[in-house]
C-alpha cells in the first residue's frame, strides 16, 4: 500500500491527468514571462529576449508532453520537471541580470 505522506505517491505525481500542472505552470510562466519583458532593455542584451524563448519553450514542451504520451507517472514526472525548470530558467537570467545592471556602470542618457 502506497504511503499519502511520501512526496513520490502523492496524487499530483501517481494519478493526475496533468491538466493542473498546464494550469499550474501557465500561471507561473505568464508572471516570468510578464517580468522578462519588463526587463528587456536591461543588460546584458538579449538575455530577456533569451528567457523568453527558453520560458516559452518549456510551456510549450508541456503541452506536447500532455497531448504526445500516454498518462501516468512519466508523463507526470515530466510535468513536474519542465514545471520546475521554467521557475529555474527565470531565476537563473533574472539574476544575471539584476547582477549585470548592480555591477555595471550607469549608461548616459541621449
Amino acid at each position: 500500500m502506497p504511503d499519502p505522506t511520501r512526496v513520490g505517491d502523492q496524487a499530483p505525481l501517481t494519478s493526475a491527468s496533468g491538466r493542473a500542472w498546464l494550469v499550474y505552470a501557465g500561471v507561473i510562466a505568464a508572471v516570468a514571462l510578464f517580468m522578462l519583458v519588463l526587463m528587456r532593455d536591461l543588460r546584458p542584451m538579449g538575455a530577456a529576449t533569451g528567457g523568453i524563448a527558453t520560458t516559452l519553450a518549456l510551456y510549450l514542451a508541456m503541452v506536447a508532453v500532455q497531448f504526445g504520451t500516454r498518462p501516468g507517472r512519466p508523463r507526470l514526472y515530466l510535468h513536474a520537471f519542465l514545471t520546475i525548470a521554467i521557475v529555474v530558467g527565470f531565476l537563473v537570467v533574472g539574476s544575471v541580470i539584476t547582477l549585470t545592471e548592480l555591477t555595471s556602470p550607469p549608461v548616459p542618457l541621449p
